[in-house]
């Protein structure tokens, strides 16, 4: 500890000829024209427009599939076929998800955006050059390989460079940056060739990568280094030198004395996995995120123009209503970022669960109706009313609020490795639903598949109501204590709360 704060003191007191130091003189220069919020809404910018390419890689497919199927009218483009175009990105998470933690903490967190700035730029350069679709597969892994590389990294690095007062507001930022990325590839693919939509898909990772550039390393990257220097350095241009921050600033380097003592720990975890504050919120929280993608809202941004279809018939509107859905997704992003303030977790997942239900299963009566013709004529109003309600109040809850949580519920010595089995576990089930949609609209008709999306989700709620606990206004250690004791540890909890 004594190095450490020596070398702080050379830094934030090491004089020259006017008691400044050459950093100190730097950093005032930087602070007077660029409050610290600013600085980190530039630099959080880059991580967004990497979050813009992984929602232009989710929603890519649904207009690419469109365009292929008139290219390739001559040729016989199956119904296996088109579910590869969509769900080869979906494969390719996995594979994103695994080597993430591993580059992000070899190389660091900015170093590690910029590497994969390049391939994500190099996958939509594939696909935009492709001349067969075998290229525009291998583009697509590229891509979805990319989207799992970033989904762990990219919450880490905002997270870490950002003020506690910004913090939430930045990591919402991201997944607000995933949706309008799918509004803009639809909005692309509506005017343009998918070939010159996929360039200019490519610049949003281009755009991210110069921001990036320009950026410091995370200070806690560099603390955990032992980069002593470069890390007060970057944490005073990121958050920049009041009293708090230094303070802040102490405590992240202290920490990184104790490191060894921590990693030591990691052989215990074998002790910790079998503790019921490991399993249980693991349980939960593969359900949840297994619920979110039988909900079927992925597959309505895979297949928008198809779905589009049939939800308002075959005319020229489809593309119009493609976009309206978008922007909706946005808005119900915003909406639940400010409602998780006031109402809490567990209330809107329940709420968006059981209206989700009930979107799914009404419009699945009411195509099963059109089919059988027992209404005759179909009504765009009603059936995009019904799919609108469906998006809305999904990306209220039930779409969110696993990413939002996985980081909350597990305790801090096993939050790497639960959260990990979590994410890659909706990866794998993010790669089921998306190859298995144009199946089932073949089976079972979109009727049948909502039906199927619906009752799934029910029973999701069903689960989520027994056993998701709220989490907002909790620490993590009385989140950790309730899944331990149970109703005992509320009690013990209470009994302390009185006696002090």
């Amino acid at each position: 500890m004594m190095d450490h704060t020596s070398e702080l003191e050379k830094i934030n007191v090491g004089g020259n000829e006017n008691g400044k130091s050459e950093t100190e003189k730097t950093y005032s220069e930087v602070e007077s024209r660029h409050s610290p919020f600013a600085r980190q809404a530039f630099i959080s910018t880059g991580a967004f427009m990497l979050s813009f390419g992984a929602g232009a890689t989710a929603g890519f497919s649904s207009i690419l599939i469109p365009q292929l199927k008139h290219d390739m009218k001559n040729h016989n483009f199956s119904t296996e076929m088109e579910s590869w175009v969509a769900a080869m990105a979906s494969l390719a998470l996995l594979f994103g998800n695994m080597i993430s933690g591993y580059l992000m903490e070899k190389m660091g967190r900015r170093a590690s955006q910029i590497l994969l700035s390049v391939f994500y730029i190099g996958g939509w350069t594939i696909i935009g050059f492709a001349g067969n679709i075998h290229l525009i597969l291998f583009g697509r892994f590229i891509t979805g390989f990319c989207q799992g590389w970033l989904g762990p990294l990219g919450p880490v690095f905002v997270g870490e460079i950002s003020s506690p007062a910004y913090r939430g507001l930045f990591l919402a930022g991201l997944s607000l940056s995933i949706a309008s990325g799918v509004f803009m590839s639809h909005l692309f693919g509506t005017f343009l060739h998918w070939s010159h939509a996929s360039f200019l898909c490519g610049a949003f990772p281009l755009f991210g990568c110069i921001i990036l550039y320009f950026a410091p390393e995370s200070p806690a990257w560099l603390a955990s280094k032992n980069e002593i220097d470069r890390c007060i350095k970057a944490f005073q241009w990121y958050r920049g030198t009041s009293a708090a921050m230094k303070m802040e600033l102490d405590k992240m380097i202290e920490d990184q004395t104790k490191k060894k003592e921590v990693q030591s720990k990691l052989k215990t975890l074998t002790v910790n996995i079998k503790k019921p504050e490991f399993w249980k919120p693991l349980c939960i929280m593969i359900v949840f995120f297994i619920v979110t993608q039988l909900s079927g809202i992925n597959v309505v941004c895979a297949y928008a123009t198809d779905i589009m279809e049939v939800i308002i018939g075959n005319n020229s509107n489809t593309y119009a209503a493609m976009l309206a859905i978008d922007i909706l997704r946005v808005i119900a992003l915003v909406s639940a970022c400010i409602l998780l303030r006031r109402k809490g977790r567990r209330p809107l997942a329940l709420f968006s669960g059981v209206f989700t239900t009930c979107s799914l299963i009404l419009l699945a009566i009411y195509l099963y109706m059109l089919e059988k013709r027992i209404i005759r004529h179909i009504s765009p109003i009603i059936s995009l009313s019904l799919m609108a309600i469906y998006v809305f109040v999904s990306n209220l809850g039930i779409s969110l609020l696993p990413w939002n949580m996985v980081g909350e519920l597990f305790a801090t010595e096993t939050k790497g490795l639960g959260s990990g089995i979590s994410v890659m576990m909706t990866s794998v089930a993010f790669f089921g639903t998306i190859k298995t949609a144009p199946a089932m609209f073949k089976s079972f008709g979109h009727h049948g598949t909502y039906l199927f999306y619906g009752i799934s989700t029910l029973f999701g709620t069903i689960f989520l109501y027994f056993y998701l606990p709220e989490t907002r206004g909790k620490t993590l250690l009385q989140i950790a204590e309730e899944f331990r004791y149970g109703d005992k540890g509320r009690k013990k909890e209470t009994t302390e709360l009185t006696s002090v």
